[in-house]
């Protein structure tokens, strides 16, 4: 099957930009909501994230904000090219281990800053990160290093640990980024922490050996109403070392429907791999 043909359409209900939690961010609403997040969307032009970067945080402001957490934003270079990204680390300095989160083909690092998992992982002691994928979020000039629906080169998530300075991370890899987390995480040698799938792409394109031979710990999660979820789920279970979170209720993005048992479940995972 095509993953694009999962991908939501033009005029099909999806799921937008999300809003910011309250206090988190350089504006804030005086309302928010606890419960699913769902959208009625018209043409795909309107899910593009705004172009307006958001004003960076100093150290001070961050932590009367969000409970004493720092949060930076910049770019880096990759291979030759400019990727975005956007940090969230501990006001104490003190950051346990480090979590790269990727996205889907239609949001970016904003959608994780919206969302609150920034700021939850960086209140539980993490140096989390997320980054704008090539040709996507605020990294639209960067090419892909691979068509669409294609693995990456596994080379490329190691420039880009590299450049952040890391050290070994645990990856979050929603849908698209599939592509890119997959043959990071297979490639031998690869130093990963923890790996956390999210009805990825590309799962069908490892083989059972480069899935057996995987010693990260995984969780996989996805939405019980997600065909892709559930295809991935079936490659992905072939790791060894691995846990399922499935969401009841939850589609493709299951992290917008269920926020809270989202950030329930990766945070016991990340305090198991202490």
């Amino acid at each position: 099957m095509d993953p694009a043909s999962l991908w939501p359409q033009e005029g099909v209900r999806e799921y937008g930009p999300v809003p910011a939690p309250v206090g988190w961010g350089p504006t804030s609403s005086s309302s928010s909501s606890s419960g699913p997040i769902h959208r009625q969307h018209s043409p795909a032009s309107l899910l593009r994230e705004p172009t307006q970067l958001p004003r960076p945080f100093t150290g001070t402001a961050a932590a009367g904000m969000a409970a004493n957490v720092e949060q930076r934003e910049g770019t880096i270079q990759v291979q030759g090219q400019g990727l975005f990204f956007r940090e969230a680390r501990p006001g104490s300095g003190q950051v346990r281990f480090s979590v790269l989160l990727l996205h889907g083909i239609r949001f970016s690092s904003e959608t994780w800053q919206n969302l609150g998992t920034l700021r939850r992982l960086a209140q539980a002691g993490y140096q989390a990160v997320a980054i704008d994928l090539p040709g996507l979020g605020h990294s639209k000039e960067a090419a892909a290093p691979a068509p669409i629906g294609e693995l990456a080169p596994g080379s490329f998530l190691a420039a880009v640990v590299d450049a952040l300075e890391l050290g070994p991370p645990v990856v979050i890899s929603p849908s698209l980024s599939g592509m890119y987390s997959l043959p990071f995480l297979t490639a031998p040698g690869s130093q990963l922490r923890g790996y956390v799938p999210v009805a990825p792409i590309c799962t069908d394109k490892i083989n059972a050996a480069n899935y057996a031979s995987v010693k990260t710990p995984a969780l996989i999660v996805y939405g019980d109403q997600d065909p892709m979820g559930q295809t991935s789920f079936e490659h992905l279970k072939q790791l060894p070392n691995h846990r399922v979170l499935i969401m009841k209720g939850a589609g493709h993005p299951c992290y917008l429907d269920k926020p809270e048992e989202w950030h329930t479940g990766l945070l016991d995972f990340l305090q198991g791999l202490e």
